[in-house]
């Protein structure tokens, strides 16, 4: 599962490309799009969005620029390349009715052990990868970030192993820096978890989850992960 809602202000009119795929799915619409930042203070978060089929079609005719949009779809995360959203549906709002939009909902399985940091404030914080299935056996998978606090960090670093299949729900934010010795700016996707929940077996995660529900694939080297 990988599911991510949110409200976004259109950045410029969407592009159509043809593309070879089969006659009831051979159009693309692409468009840039900015979404609030998690923290208040920080920049919006910029992210690239496409359409396919007839909704292609629908987004060229109907999404504006400027104007603000509930977008629903899957995120696929590439190396070197910036977040996609591919969406599956799509509705204009003000952003009164729809404020602060962002959830994310993911079920994959855990690409190494959770790695725990304590603070002297007494708060804690886990950080570990996420695979999660494409919907072609053919393709890799998409590894997110995960970023957990307080007790359900706690729990996290207690019980979830690599390969244990977990159910997340959190939000999307997209950390921005300047590399110091290149200059060029850099971006981190990362899920904000609200939300834990442990799916496997006790025999599942002690056995590093097998084929189980979903399938595994090792986490792998840092240099190949997409961000």
């Amino acid at each position: 599962m990988n599911s991510l809602t949110l409200l976004a202000l259109v950045k410029a009119a969407p592009t159509i490309k043809a593309t070879m795929k089969s006659a009831g799915d051979n159009q693309i619409a692409a468009f840039p799009v900015e979404v609030a930042a998690y923290r208040q203070n920080d920049p919006p978060m910029p992210l690239q969005v496409t359409a396919w089929g007839n909704l292609a079609a629908d987004a060229g005719t109907s999404i504006r620029p400027g104007g603000h949009y509930v977008l629903t779809g899957r995120l696929r995360l590439e190396k070197n390349r910036p977040p996609e959203l591919q969406i599956s549906a799509f509705h204009g709002v003000t952003p009164l009715d729809a404020p602060g939009v962002n959830i994310v909902s993911l079920v994959g399985r855990a690409g190494r052990d959770p790695e725990a940091r304590y603070f002297e404030s007494g708060s804690m914080v886990s950080n570990l990868s996420l695979a999660v299935n494409r919907n072609s056996r053919d393709d890799a998978p998409d590894w997110f970030n995960l970023e957990i606090w307080g007790k359900q960090a706690q729990i996290a670093a207690d019980y979830v192993r690599k390969g244990s299949l977990l159910g997340i729900t959190g939000s999307f934010k997209l950390e921005l820096w300047t590399d110091r010795s290149t200059g060029e700016e850099r971006s981190k996707p990362v899920i904000r978890v609200d939300r834990l929940d442990l799916l496997g077996s006790k025999r599942d995660a002690e056995a590093g989850g097998g084929a189980g529900a979903g399938g595994y694939q090792p986490d792998p080297d840092d240099d190949s992960l997409p961000f």
